[in-house]
């Protein structure tokens, strides 16, 4: 009995070890969504434990081996969709038919693929992460491993004996692989939700200042590897502070929504926009010239300058924004300076009457540079 009990252990070791370092392939949880190359070297993984699994038997009577190959197929078709759990069920078949050919290999081929193809089942009919569905797979795993054990191993008369210790080792393992499995993925989720929320402006929902920051550096690294066009608009909305003073923080904080939300309806998906603190807001773009880059950034000060804002009290407010644009590496040589250069921009719309476009230029440069002295 000792050595039954050190041989379940050293299986439950293996598969948390292994569960373990699998969770370590991918930041995200590993879904059917996952890139085809992520489920792929999922799929590969899972079977090397599989393999390991068969190697690190388990001896509930003298001369009678019996494993927990299964244990990552079903968490393949569990979690990780069709890909991996194909990879991983076809690893572990010619893996054993390649030991011998016999009606044990024909009827644990069996096991496997029902358990892959039942677990996909049961895992599209009921909730992923609920304890019932758990149960469910766990059950019916377990009691296929009995149904084939009981088949192979009927003559021996020890089926009693056997199934004795391996169903509740095979229940045990099932259940704590998908426990384990479970809670790596819901801490992953978590982490993901805080690093969006630590890189969301908490009032607009836009980007905030540090993921602006941080996004602008991947950029820099890229213009190193591959040539491309990056362009900063930089936008302030005109004469803010009146508002805050005259309407109320309230009304301010309702204006940065909408402005927000213009900016973003405007630009889509082809650029980065960001609330860099205040009424400053910048927007990140790639690959676009800077006659375009201008033509987006005139677009957005119309719409802006278009339509009133709406505060809650049902008051309308017209308003208007200021625009700086620097381009690399057509107006800004260094990307380096692509903000500082974007700023001087911005301070020369305001400098010629608010509620324009400022492309950067060096008379730009020079004259914000006087202003400061």
């Amino acid at each position: 009995m000792k050595s039954i009990l050190y041989d379940v252990l050293n299986n439950l070791t293996l598969l948390m070890s292994g569960f373990y370092l699998l969770g370590k392939l991918s930041p995200h949880p590993i879904t059917v969504d996952s890139k085809r190359s992520v489920r792929i070297l999922y799929g590969l993984s899972l079977s090397i434990l599989s393999l390991l699994l068969m190697q690190l038997t388990i001896e509930p009577v003298s001369g009678v081996l019996v494993d927990l190959r299964h244990i990552p197929v079903i968490v393949a078709a569990y979690f990780a969709g069709p890909l991996p759990t194909c990879i991983v069920t076809a690893v572990i078949i010619v893996y054993r038919f390649s030991v011998n050919t016999n009606a044990a290999a024909f009827a644990a081929c069996l096991f496997i693929l029902l358990v892959a193809s039942g677990t996909s089942l049961i895992v599209r009919w009921l909730p992923l992460y609920s304890r019932k569905t758990f149960t469910v797979v766990t059950v019916y795993a377990t009691v296929l491993h009995g149904l084939v054990l009981t088949f192979v191993l009927f003559d021996t008369g020890l089926i009693l004996d056997i199934l004795s210790v391996v169903l509740p080792a095979s229940f045990a393992s099932s259940w704590l692989a998908l426990v384990i499995i479970r809670d790596i993925r819901l801490t992953k989720h978590a982490m993901q939700t805080l690093q969006q929320t630590a890189r969301r402006d908490f009032l607009t929902g836009l980007h905030n200042f540090r993921a602006f920051t941080d996004h602008l550096e991947d950029l820099k690294q890229q213009t190193i590897l591959h040539s491309r066009e990056v362009a900063l608009i930089t936008v302030d909305i005109d004469h803010f502070k009146q508002i805050n003073d005259t309407y109320g923080h309230e009304a301010g904080d309702e204006v940065l929504r909408q402005f927000a939300k213009r900016l973003q309806d405007g630009v889509t998906d082809s650029g980065y926009v960001s609330r860099n603190g205040g009424e400053e807001f910048s927007i990140l773009v790639e690959r676009l010239t800077v006659v375009k880059v201008l033509a987006l950034a005139e677009q957005l000060r119309e719409q802006i300058a278009a339509a009133p804002f709406v505060l809650s009290s049902g008051m309308l407010l017209h308003l208007t924004a200021s625009f700086g644009v620097a381009s690399f590496p057509e107006t800004t040589g260094q990307i380096q300076h692509i903000v500082t250069d974007a700023d001087a921009a911005l301070y020369q719309s305001k400098q010629n009457g608010r509620n324009r476009v400022t492309l950067f230029s060096l008379q730009e440069e020079v004259a914000s540079a006087r202003h400061s002295d």
